[in-house]
């Protein structure tokens, strides 16, 4: 009798430890512990492929980030993210334009970034992919990136890709939805008050090159509600911002407004530029020329001098300027 006691006793004792594992495995997700004592999420990889096709495992949060295209450093300020250094290029924030410089995007100094030792860097998969060996001998995780091709609106998918890459979503939500906001209400004053649907924003030089839609420049028309006459598939689109864009195509598409970049932050070389342009008779036969709906955007419009939000308000204040022109 007392031997059947203990057995029931003991059967109750395994009944009650099975049903309290079972209680543990399922209220919480298998984990396991790393090298330095942290519990980590065993279903949980963060291996990614970047834009050279490399698999990388991005660290978990990363104290000190180095991104080598001006683009790249904005996203991360955007994020709440300040990165440990610069490129030549960025010239928006004045806490980024103090940083200690790694060099031009285009001509890295690797001995600077040695010296900034990041634990993640983010190159640039076209302009810095023969840097692969140099920067990973650094022995910074390095990821290649291409801001340019992140999407169909770049200036606003680059912060998505990023907050996605760097576990940053709700920040990268926040920012998303106040450039939006801001786009929003600019496109409906140009909606309200002007006539124009279509456009071009051209650069001057020997041949005139045009931006592609899916590039920041392009990104502003786009978010202004304003259609970029540049088709999507001319040869390079994949590989440079701007492209080569004769008259002949812009007569041919004729849009209602020419942005010309400002080549400099000279007033007066500026003007002579527009004059050059408004006086050209193969232009003369564009609607735009003909409305005096042709002009220079201002020097500060550009990706790596100016912020999304002012690109955008600037590039639409001059928009409204030239269509209230008597």
């Amino acid at each position: 009798m007392k031997r059947k006691k203990i057995t029931v006793v003991l059967a109750i004792v395994l009944v009650l430890v099975i049903a309290l594992v079972g209680c543990g495995d399922s209220s919480h997700p298998q984990s396991t512990t790393s090298s330095d004592g942290h519990q980590t999420d065993m279903q949980t990889k963060n291996t990614v492929k970047d834009d050279l096709g490399r698999e990388v495992t991005i660290p978990e949060n990363p104290q000190r980030i180095l991104a080598l295209n001006g683009n790249t450093m904005e996203a991360l300020f955007n994020l709440g993210i300040t990165p440990v250094g610069k490129v030549e290029e960025y010239k928006i924030r004045q806490e980024g334009v103090e940083l200690p410089s790694v060099g031009a995007a285009g001509n890295i100094n690797i001995e600077a970034v040695y010296k900034l030792q990041p634990d993640l860097i983010i190159a640039h998969a076209r302009k810095q992919n023969n840097l692969v060996k140099e920067l990973e001998n650094t022995g910074a995780t390095v990821y290649y990136f291409n801001p340019d091709s992140v999407g169909k609106n770049p200036l606003i998918d680059v912060n998505t890709s990023l907050g996605d890459l760097l576990d940053k979503q709700e920040a990268a939500q926040a920012y998303i939805e106040h450039i939006t906001s801001i786009a929003e209400e600019l496109k409906q004053q140009i909606s309200e008050q002007t006539d124009i649907k279509t456009a071009i924003l051209i650069q001057d030089g020997d041949t005139i090159t045009a931006a592609q839609t899916t590039t920041g420049y392009g990104s502003v028309l786009t978010l202004l509600g304003i259609e970029n006459i540049v088709p999507e598939n001319l040869p390079s689109s994949g590989k440079e911002n701007w492209v080569p864009f004769d008259i002949e195509s812009i007569l041919a598409n004729n849009p209602d407004l020419v942005l010309i970049l400002a080549p400099s932050n000279d007033p007066e070389n500026n003007k002579a530029v527009l004059k050059k342009f408004k006086n050209d008779q193969k232009w003369a036969g564009l609607d735009a020329v003909k409305n005096d709906k042709i002009t220079i955007l201002p020097f500060k419009v550009n990706p790596f001098r100016s912020s999304a939000e002012t690109m955008l308000k600037t590039t639409a204040e001059t928009i409204l300027k030239i269509s209230q022109q008597p």
